[in-house]
């Protein structure tokens, strides 16, 4: 951009247009796009003692108040000089503002061999003011590809800057595009009470608050290693409390959240003496639980490294469960002689004064169990009617949904195998899921649906006959009830997992267990842990004549979206002598067998798929000893202890008896050395 300047007007309005076009010229190098030639004096106005001793170039983005805009290397999407030794980006932000930016494109040299970023694009993101000297030290050092490199960042303050470098050797990389935002500070505050001395403990009481917000440590920006947060939630007697993980975004290597060293569990109480009722760990959205009581407890703890953005969640205190009916539309219409009325959806009929109401919302506390039913059953149903049932429990319940009675009026060929409903009166089983409304199917004719379990605390069933529909079937009934066992029938319920399962010697030396919801299709998103306590020597056997889980063998890893269920000999660890089932796996036919008496079977399935799970015997076999028998009457509560926090220990633990033998030789081996 040039200067305007005009040599035959007066002094004064060339000094006038130099100053305009000055403006200008600096509006333009704090606007969205390329930046080309930036300005180094106004750079050395911020970056002083850094900029002099780099050499640095500067371009700046002040905020105008929750502005947003797009930032560039240098002649983007052409390839960036590679004499680029020092270009700033500064961001500026008001005074209650952070900075938020977002990588859409990057592509910068890779790293060499021993992972040294020759050109690179340094983040600086706490920063006390819009500046930076030789003592500040830079967070983050990027190069490579988009897919290496975490996309969103965030300053700690008003401030954020980043440096541009460029090795000077030989190359050609188009460099990055990004998106910058200046965020309120204000939205990212606890509700709660902190408590004095504390790095993250909170209380949050129905007494001053009604609703609020809580976040992970430092949110938006990464939490730190080695964090560990309280979050205390007391409600009015008779009230529930409800939480909603809008956002979270935890390191996590695969495989069970429950030893996952960064994590979120719930635990529907006062502290983690109470059941627990979520879990949490990797990357999920929309997540929603609410308590059975008056309280709720929240922990969140990290290990030392390897941190990501968090969690940040929504709470509000909830009264008493009332029954509530949804109507749709107008008065209800006679059809072919049936009544019908105002709480379906119709298209156009004749009014009647006969009234009924096919849309509900059932809630667990008032309505644990029931049924459900189409309009007049068992008579026939009316033509362009729709019906929405909508179930919400708490705590760690699920909705579990039977079909019983399956007749609905079908226009694609045979009823009792329906391959396609376009057409034909149906019916819609959804949930939330990973914050979408996911299909669980959709049902027609008179073939019966397979029994349902949500992944959360919802589910919604929506019946809809066509308006072309004969008037002469009979509809569906299906039973429902909320279940907290996931409608695992064997083995005794531990309370420190959401689904977890005891097994032991003492109580029977064999048995079954099964996936969750066996036979119908096992939950989406779920994960349960069948834990086998045998005593002495025994070890534990393992059969599975049933065993249909979604998934590509031999690795049944989440790359591929697979279901699985996984073995191992240890309380805390994955075995590596023993993999994970899934598919058609020829191994599910044979027994699986532990190297002592304590074994552990992981069955989780993912958001994507689900199928009809398995059904195993298990059998405690081998002679009984003391060594490893409990005591108080069969309580497992030291060995158990173990799966209260992740532990890094995998080896076993030696005898007692082999321990005396060792420490016996060492004494008769110094003894005679001494003498």
């Amino acid at each position: 951009m040039q200067v305007p300047f005009m040599g035959s007007c007066p002094h004064a309005y060339k000094m006038q247009y130099w100053f305009e076009g000055l403006l200008i010229y600096m509006s333009y190098l704090m606007s969205i796009g390329n930046t080309v030639n930036p300005d180094k004096e106004n750079c050395l106005n911020y970056e002083s003692d850094y900029s002099k001793t780099k050499g640095c170039e500067c371009v700046i983005y002040q905020s105008n108040g929750g502005s947003t805009g797009r930032f560039t290397s240098p002649n983007f999407p052409q390839y960036y000089p590679r004499d680029a030794n020092c270009i700033l980006y500064t961001f500026i932000g008001d005074v209650k503002e952070l900075v938020e930016i977002t990588f859409l494109q990057f592509d910068m040299k890779k790293p060499t061999s021993n992972n040294v970023c020759t050109d690179f694009l340094r983040l600086f993101l706490y920063l006390d003011g819009p500046g930076i000297n030789e003592h500040d030290r830079h967070s983050e050092e990027l190069c490579g590809s988009l897919n290496s490199t975490q996309k969103k960042y965030f300053s700690a303050d008003r401030a954020l800057i980043l440096e541009l470098h460029a090795d000077g050797l030989p190359g050609n990389f188009t460099g990055f595009q990004g998106r910058y935002q200046f965020l309120d500070k204000e939205q990212f505050v606890i509700s709660g009470t902190k408590m004095h001395g504390t790095q993250c403990t909170y209380y949050f009481d129905s007494n001053n608050t009604k609703s609020g917000r809580l976040f992970s440590p430092f949110y938006p920006q990464n939490y730190q290693p080695m964090s560990k947060c309280q979050y205390h939630f007391q409600a009015k007697q008779g009230d529930k409390v409800r939480i909603l993980f809008e956002n979270i975004q935890l390191h996590h290597t695969g495989g069970s959240c429950r030893y996952s060293p960064d994590a979120i569990v719930v635990y529907n109480g006062r502290d983690r003496s109470a059941d627990v009722i979520g879990q949490y760990c990797g990357i999920q959205n929309q997540v929603e639980l609410t308590s059975t009581g008056r309280n709720l407890f929240i922990e969140f703890y990290s290990d030392g490294k390897y941190e990501a953005q968090g969690f940040a969640a929504k709470y509000n205190f909830v009264g008493p469960s009332t029954p509530r009916s949804v109507t749709t539309q107008s008065k209800a219409v006679p059809i072919n002689d049936l009544s019908v009325s105002a709480g379906v959806t119709y298209r156009p009929r004749p009014t009647s004064s006969n009234e009924f109401n096919c849309n509900k919302d059932i809630n667990s506390q008032i309505h644990p169990n029931g049924t459900i039913k189409s309009p007049f059953h068992p008579s026939p149903y009316s033509a362009g009617v729709t019906c929405t049932y909508t179930f919400t429990g708490v705590g760690r319940e699920r909705v579990q949904l039977k079909f019983v009675h399956m007749d609905l009026f079908f226009n694609g060929g045979n009823p009792t195998e329906p391959l396609d409903c376009a057409g034909s009166d149906s019916i819609k089983v959804t949930i939330p899921l990973s914050g979408k409304i996911v299909e669980l199917g959709v049902y027609c004719g008179k073939k019966l649906p397979p029994v349902l379990m949500s992944a959360g605390t919802k589910m919604t069933v929506q019946f809809e006959s066509e308006p072309s529909s004969k008037g002469m079937t009979t509809g569906f009934k299906a039973v429902y009830s909320f279940v907290n066992n996931f409608g695992i029938k064997s083995g005794e319920r531990d309370s420190r997992g959401v689904c977890v399962f005891n097994y032991y010697s003492q109580r029977g030396s064999h048995g079954n267990f099964t996936s969750p919801n066996y036979p119908g299709l096992y939950p989406r998103n779920t994960e349960c842990h069948y834990l086998f306590y045998g005593k002495g020597k025994e070890t534990v056997h393992i059969e599975f004549p049933v065993f249909q889980v979604e998934g590509i063998g031999p690795r049944c890893d989440e790359g591929t979206h697979s279901d699985y269920v996984s073995f191992s000999n240890f309380a805390d660890t994955d075995d590596r002598k023993l993999h994970r089932l899934c598919g058609v796996s020829s191994e599910k036919k044979e027994f699986i067998e532990s190297d002592g008496p304590f074994f552990r079977v992981v069955f989780k399935s993912n958001d994507v798929y689900d199928d009809e799970g398995f059904f195993a015997y298990y059998q405690f076999k081998g002679a009984s000893g003391s060594s490893m028998t409990p005591v108080n009457n069969g309580d497992h509560s030291d060995m158990m202890h173990r799966y209260d926090r992740p532990s890094s220990g995998s080896g076993k633990n030696l005898p007692t008896t082999s321990v005396i033998v060792c420490f016996l030789t060492l004494a008769f081996l110094a003894h005679k050395v001494i003498h």
